[in-house]
């Protein structure tokens, strides 16, 4: 009994090592802080004033994804068109990175993550922009589907190292925010691992 205690007592604390810790600095000079939400020891989210975070994922990070989302506003119940009970709020936030042995199969990903969108919302602008020193392909849309609770969007596409980026905002209707400008501000407070 005192061996099987012993060895589950190692196991533990051998799993309890396997996580990373935290950068110790930002590629933008900053020190790391762990305040920040850090999604996969890559990026670290200084979020703003309103923002709640909702979900940080890393179930997959054995195949180099990384998901989080933060929500804006209070919770209100939702039955989707499948029948299924959901939460829904005035706007959401996701944050994905897919991470690949090499940069340009990230940035092909970033590309058929780009279309992919165009070919889903009604797209109202794409442009370029650069917040806190990463390059973005910024869309903003409405959605043509009216089983969606969402009304309308701003998605970023982008590249950092060899991870392709991907950061959403979904508002519904009656949502009064900027969501370009929510979007450029959750961006710009985005920080990458050395």
């Amino acid at each position: 009994m005192k061996k099987r205690m012993l060895c589950l007592l190692l196991a533990v604390l051998c799993l309890s090592g396997c996580g990373q810790p935290p950068p110790a600095r930002a590629a933008d000079g900053a020190d790391w802080d762990r305040s920040w939400v850090t999604v996969g020891n890559v990026v670290g989210v200084d979020a703003p004033v309103g923002l709640e975070l909702r979900e940080n994922n890393d179930a997959l990070a054995a195949n180099g994804m990384y998901y989080a989302a933060w929500s804006i506003g209070e919770e209100t119940p939702f039955v989707n068109a499948e029948g299924d009970d959901a939460k829904l709020y005035d706007a959401q936030i996701y944050l994905l990175l897919a991470g690949y042995g090499q940069a340009e199969k990230a940035e092909d990903r970033a590309a058929e993550l780009l279309d992919m969108a165009a070919a889903q919302y009604t797209v109202e602008d794409t442009m370029e922009a650069v917040h806190n020193g990463q390059r973005f392909t910024i869309m903003t849309y409405t959605y043509h589907t009216e089983t969606n609770p969402y009304q309308r969007g701003a998605s970023a596409f982008g590249v950092y190292r060899n991870y392709a980026v991907s950061v959403e905002i979904s508002c519904r209707e009656d949502f009064d925010g900027d969501a370009p400008a929510i979007l450029g501000d959750f961006l710009d407070r985005c920080h990458y691992s050395v």
